[in-house]
């Protein structure tokens, strides 16, 4: 089984990473890229489907934390740069294990944090190697607000995606 939970991992991590419109409804096989949300609801979708217990789990992480550069973070002014961060906790024995799909292998050439090999059975990579801060949906809608100002958000997202795929296209 845990060959099996690896494989479904990594077929989900492969798809590119693009902040994007989500619509939890029509998160299925056919996804062709995604950010945070839309590959940890398929991740998940796909570990129900192997009868594996498992919750969604938020995560405060600061952008400041990745190799971005400075023309990008600084679009941040007024939200900052902290931002919420979804991932999968699977079910294992008595422990929960925390699964990171978001950073699709190709950013590693960017060095992310890509996790290139998994057991199965511990801790994925996480979004980044700086401090990150781990709630349960409920525990982050009760206790942790993040106030994005949505147009430097949405101009964030647009220079993120931008950088991230013509990095893709300056490496493959």
């Amino acid at each position: 089984m845990v060959n099996g939970i690896s494989e479904i991992f990594h077929k989900v991590q492969k798809i590119p990473y693009k902040v994007c419109k989500f619509n939890k409804a029509e998160i299925d096989e056919s996804l062709k890229c995604g950010d945070c949300r839309h590959k940890t609801y398929l991740l998940k979708k796909f570990l129900e489907e192997m009868k594996i217990e498992v919750r969604i789990t938020m995560v405060v992480f600061d952008w400041a934390d990745l190799p971005l550069p400075d023309s990008i973070l600084g679009i941040l002014e007024k939200s900052g740069t902290l931002f919420p961060h979804k991932i999968v906790e699977m079910k294992m024995g008595d422990n929960w294990i925390k699964l990171d799909c978001g950073w699709d292998p190709d950013l590693k050439k960017a060095n992310f944090p890509v996790t290139e090999e998994w057991d199965g059975k511990t801790d994925t990579k996480q979004i980044t190697n700086g401090n990150l801060e781990f709630y349960t949906l409920e525990d982050y809608e009760e206790n942790h607000k993040i106030n994005l100002v949505k147009e430097e958000a949405h101009k964030f997202a647009s220079a993120l995606n931008g950088f991230l795929e013509s990095f893709r296209k300056s490496y493959n």
